[in-house]
């Protein structure tokens, strides 16, 4: 079994430690589609996959009990996990497997407690949803939810912990947490949540009532245009600058968030009646060489 492998090359030994692990790379095997599994662990060395895989795999857990399942019961399965995790935290391990590594993935890197603290408070916003007002607001929202954790997943691939690489990791995530609110538009309505600022939505004369009712107007054009290409000039700032032993990762993440938007515009109005995905082989072209250079295990 290949994650074997990658917990050799961890250095991984205790046996109950490396059951958790496995039991992570399990649990992402239908996360984000199924992609999780190679664009999020054959993205990364061997040597750090096992916690890459309970790094994700925690905030996959977490996402779960806010998007998925009965509406009434998704704020107490919330604070259920939110709860189990801090009791993790403060007891230095937990007899669920994804607590247990993710808590030695935690110890191991030296991530801060903060960078959950952060997701937990954009999850919380989630339940409890309100509009976004403006983009800066969003933009907040977007650096709470995956910031810490994506610019931990980048110190954990390639120990990188200068502060300066993480503020990028950061602004990367921003880009990421955008184009998912896009490819995502029409499933994020059905939950209740509209994640495009009311002042967008207002400079293009396109009324919330008709986006929530996934009513199609003229003017909708204008508008998913219009964060269609913030999105994309912020991916192309960020691939520019980045330089470093991640910066081949960090361009296919860029290159990654092109083709969803490419697919968002070429959506139309489908975008909201179904969430948006490219084709699966033309998404493995841009990770391929990625994997690629982390054979062979």
């Amino acid at each position: 079994m290949l994650v074997r492998r990658w917990l050799d090359a961890a250095g991984i030994t205790d046996p109950v430690l490396r059951h958790c692990y496995t039991v992570c790379v399990r649990e992402l095997a239908d996360a984000d589609g199924g992609t999780a599994r190679w664009h999020g662990l054959r993205s990364a060395p061997a040597a750090v996959r096992p916690h890459t895989a309970a790094l994700l795999a925690h905030g996959c857990r977490a996402d779960l009990c806010v998007d998925s399942g009965p509406v009434d019961d998704r704020q107490r399965r919330f604070s259920e996990f939110v709860e189990a995790t801090w009791a993790a935290f403060a007891a230095g391990g937990s007899h669920d497997p994804v607590l247990q590594a993710t808590v030695h993935t935690y110890q191991t890197f030296g991530i801060p407690l903060s960078v959950v603290e952060d997701m937990f408070t954009a999850m919380q916003r989630d339940l409890d949803f309100r509009d976004f007002a403006t983009f800066e607001e969003l933009r907040q929202w977007c650096m709470q939810m995956t910031g810490g954790s994506m610019a931990m997943v980048y110190r954990v691939m390639g120990s990188v912990t200068e502060p300066a690489y993480e503020l990028l990791a950061r602004e990367l995530s921003v880009s990421a947490q955008l184009t998912d609110t896009l490819r995502d538009l029409s499933e994020d309505l059905d939950n209740g949540r509209l994640y495009l600022p009311l002042e967008d939505l207002d400079q293009f004369d396109v009324r919330a009532e008709d986006l929530k009712a996934k009513r199609w107007t003229p003017a909708m054009t204008d508008l998913i245009s219009f964060e269609a290409e913030r999105v994309t000039e912020q991916l192309h700032k960020t691939a520019e600058v980045v330089d470093g032993p991640l910066s081949a990762l960090w361009r296919t993440h860029c290159e990654h968030g092109a083709l969803i938007i490419a697919a968002v515009l070429a959506a139309g109005q489908d975008v909201l009646t179904r969430p948006v995905q490219p084709p699966l082989g033309t998404l493995l072209d841009v990770w391929r060489p990625r994997m690629r250079a982390v054979i062979p295990c």
